[in-house]
């Protein structure tokens, strides 16, 4: 009934009918059972990471982040990314950040669970060495991550000003989650080959550009 509707368009359907006051049982199941392997993909990574849970908790995640979506996430929908201010942001990413954060409160909360209680009111107050490295580790990591981030943009925003066309297909394609060269295509009014070709070109040029840029912070 909705095969033909891309998600833009069917998520659309769903808030036109739910401010309309209709069920929108139908589409939102619709658009839901399309990002259920991406979320159960989710859920699996975040179980890899804390060291446990099974196929029955997926399901379990999966269904509670459903929930969540239809009684909270339309409202707060607001087509921004959290991460990038001012980059636009799809339903189905933001479905994804509920699922993730689902399983990620789930296993949390069991693992606070299962963690023994200090006998010792002094010991609750010490960090244990291996806390304290992963900490030092994890601070790295994230310095490391937002020095590569801003290189990114920098990048890109060269791919912008030296080849519009490369840039645009590869903002919808990777920045909007337009994860289909037809959509791709269709938005951008070229044929599907050309929007591989576009893509291709732009992680190529972007790789030369990271490159420029890593030798350059290397000279300074």
């Amino acid at each position: 009934m909705f095969d033909d509707l891309t998600d833009d368009e069917l998520f659309a359907e769903v808030l036109q009918r739910r401010a309309g006051g209709e069920a929108v049982g139908a589409p939102l199941g619709a658009l839901c059972e399309r990002w259920a392997r991406p979320a159960r993909y989710v859920i699996s990574k975040i179980q890899a990471s804390y060291g446990r849970g099974s196929p029955a908790d997926a399901d379990e995640l999966y269904q509670d982040a459903v929930g969540k979506f239809l009684d909270r996430g339309l409202d707060q929908f607001r087509g921004v990314s959290e991460q990038m201010p001012g980059r636009s942001a799809s339903p189905k990413t933001f479905f994804l950040r509920i699922v993730k954060h689902v399983a990620i409160d789930f296993y949390r909360r069991q693992r606070e669970d299962l963690a023994p209680a200090a006998s010792d009111p002094d010991e609750a107050m010490e960090e244990p060495a291996s806390e304290v490295a992963r900490a030092m580790d994890l601070s790295r990591r994230t310095e490391e991550r937002s020095e590569a981030q801003e290189l990114y943009w920098r990048a890109f925003e060269r791919l912008q000003q030296e080849h519009p066309k490369e840039a645009g297909a590869w903002e919808l394609y990777h920045h909007q989650d337009v994860e289909d060269h037809e959509e791709c295509a269709k938005r951008l009014n070229i044929s599907v080959v050309n929007s591989y070709k576009r893509v291709s070109r732009a992680q190529a040029y972007l790789r030369l550009y990271l490159l420029d840029l890593q030798q350059e912070g290397g000279h300074e």
